[in-house]
């Protein structure tokens, strides 16, 4: 088994995973972050992979205003450090292409996200009530309810400085 730090960055240009991991687990590949929406078939993505060739994450992100946008981060290998180290590689990324601070949006169920994100130095900077009910209107296809079964509703925004 491969240690965190053994593992290969590359650029994702097949993003048919990615895509498959996003519609398994919010059904949807578009993700909603401070009211903008961003395609993840159309955004920048990043890997890390074993010296086998597997896939240990996946992470999607985007820059506007120079603020990078964290779309989506998806760790293959739970619980063996593989979710923070691709979050440290897009933070060095989006930093590297002029950003000054990355945002995440979860939603209200995600708790094991914002237990994750906080513990990474991020803070909470918005709550959007009803908004994932609003986008839902637009793809129906969204969750309705996710961890332990709490209804999806409302969407929080994370931030951290660069």
């Amino acid at each position: 088994m491969s240690e965190p730090f053994d593992l290969t960055l590359r650029v994702v240009t097949d993003k048919s995973q990615l895509l498959a991991v996003m519609m398994r687990a919010w059904g949807s590949y578009k993700m909603m972050i401070g009211l903008h929406t961003y395609d993840v078939s159309e955004i920048d993505a990043l890997g890390l992979y074993t010296p086998e060739g597997e896939t240990a994450a996946l992470a999607s992100w985007t820059l506007r205003e120079g603020t990078a946008y964290l779309c989506a981060l998806h760790s293959f290998r739970p619980g063996e450090g593989v979710a923070i180290r691709m979050l440290d590689e897009v933070r060095r990324a989006a930093k590297a292409a002029g950003a000054s601070r990355l945002k995440a949006m979860l939603t209200n169920d995600n708790m094991p996200g914002l237990t994750f994100y906080q513990r990474q130095g991020f803070r909470l900077s918005g709550l959007y009530l009803e908004a994932i009910d609003t986008y839902r209107s637009v793809i129906p296809t969204i969750i309705k309810t996710g961890y332990r079964d709490i209804p999806v509703h409302d969407a929080l925004e994370l931030e951290i400085t660069l």
